[in-house]
């Protein structure tokens, strides 16, 4: 409050002390009579960037000499952000003597104008028919922020790294005449990314109270930073004078998250009703940005209860890196032979702290007998095939079979002999 009232006393002295900043020059047949002794002022005291702004020029013609000032004309200069509209001058303007004209000087503000400006305000008129004089005065202005006509929106706000995403801008008129000829510059810091469509992006008309969506493609570079500004420049025409709208909406970037699991095992690999049995597999992050905070947990259906801890902390995962998690389970003992599923639900924190998750489906055979089933990594099941152990095994007993009947018939042999 205190800086606006500080700019506001500088602004009225500046406008007071201003009128005797005079380069003038006149023209005409010697003797060069003196012109009138004009002063100019303006209850404008600041002007809004981006826009068109009226600014009322008040001249007062003190009739010194009773000189008429006839074709008066108006104009800013010295200054590339500051300029007035149309051809630049507002002319065809007559103030005789002891009188007083406000011009209204259309007077446009570009949006990378400072808080504070000063401009030349060009005076050149005719008097006492022969002779031409040409003035400058300065006059300044502070220049503000006003609320636009067109609002700006974006979306999504956020973006993943390392691909094409879509981006919408919501182009809303909030006055009561249509908006044409629109004109769009979209960019984003060329560290993170880029626009692929076609610059400046044009829209023919948006209605009062309506708005127009815009669709375009931008490319976010993989290493682009966590949040940065999508900077708008939108020029358009409100039906009677031109404006300018910046804006800079910030997004935010957040890499793939790929968290997928395999070699899925059972243990026992074909649990029996009422027994206790683990499931384990090996989580991957095949993304392009790392996890934190992963957790397990099996979603329990009717018949299966977690045995201990409902979950299994992971922890941190980077990218490529591999971690092996196992969760113990009860099948309870009024379950039927079957194969049932057990979908295991997979959390994570993105480098954003959005809590996403993922879910892995597992097939679990419940035999009420022993058998020789595996569960695989894809969740189905199939036979075992016989090991090298119980080939051997079995070689074994046949040994031992053959050894027995060998001694038996040895023995009965032997027993035959003795008898005769």
């Amino acid at each position: 409050m205190k800086i606006q009232i500080g700019l506001l006393a500088f602004l009225i002295l500046f406008s007071v002390l201003a009128p005797t900043l005079v380069f003038a020059g006149t023209t005409g047949p010697s003797p060069v009579p003196n012109p009138p002794g004009f002063q100019i002022s303006t209850t404008t005291l600041t002007l809004c960037k981006g826009t068109v702004n009226t600014v009322p020029i008040r001249v007062t013609n003190p009739g010194q000499g009773g000189a008429t000032m006839e074709d008066v004309q108006l104009s800013i200069q010295g200054s590339k952000n500051v300029y007035s509209t149309g051809n630049g001058t507002l002319s065809s303007i007559n103030i005789t003597g002891n009188s007083s004209k406000i011009i209204y000087l259309p007077v446009f503000v570009s949006l990378n104008t400072s808080s504070l400006i000063s401009a030349g305000l060009a005076i050149n008129y005719q008097y006492s028919t022969f002779y031409t004089d040409s003035e400058t005065r300065n006059i300044s202005f502070g220049i503000e922020t006003c609320p636009s006509t067109l609002v700006v929106g974006v979306s999504p706000s956020i973006l993943i790294s390392d691909r094409i995403e879509n981006v919408t801008f919501n182009l809303t008129n909030n006055g009561i005449t249509p908006l044409t000829y629109i004109s769009m510059r979209a960019s984003v810091p060329s560290a993170d990314g880029t626009f692929l469509g076609i610059q400046p992006i044009q829209v023919s008309s948006i209605a009062p109270k309506s708005t127009t969506h815009v669709n375009e493609s931008v490319f976010i570079y993989k290493n682009a930073t966590q949040s940065f500004p999508i900077n708008l420049t939108i020029s358009y025409y409100n039906g009677t004078q031109l404006e300018q709208v910046s804006d800079n909406p910030i997004v935010l970037s957040s890499g793939i998250i790929n968290i997928t699991a395999a070699s899925i095992t059972l243990s026992p690999a074909i649990p029996t009703p009422g027994s206790i049995f683990s499931i384990s597999f090996v989580l991957t992050d095949v993304g392009t940005s790392g996890a934190s905070a992963v957790t397990a947990t099996p979603i329990t259906t009717s018949g299966f209860v977690p045995y201990g801890s409902n979950s299994v902390f992971v922890g941190d995962m980077g990218v490529d890196s591999q971690t092996p998690v196992t969760l113990t389970l009860t099948a309870a003992s009024s379950l039927k032979a079957g194969n049932y599923t057990i979908p295991i639900k997979i959390n994570y924190l993105n480098p954003l702290r959005e809590n996403l998750s993922t879910t892995l489906d597992v097939r679990v055979p419940v035999t009420s007998g022993i058998s020789a089933f595996n569960a695989t990594a894809s969740g189905t099941t199939r036979f075992r095939r016989g090991s090298s152990s119980d080939l051997g095994g079995l070689a074994l007993l046949a040994i031992i079979v053959i050894i027995i009947i060998v001694v038996v018939l040895l023995y009965l042999r032997s027993r035959g002999r003795k008898s005769k």
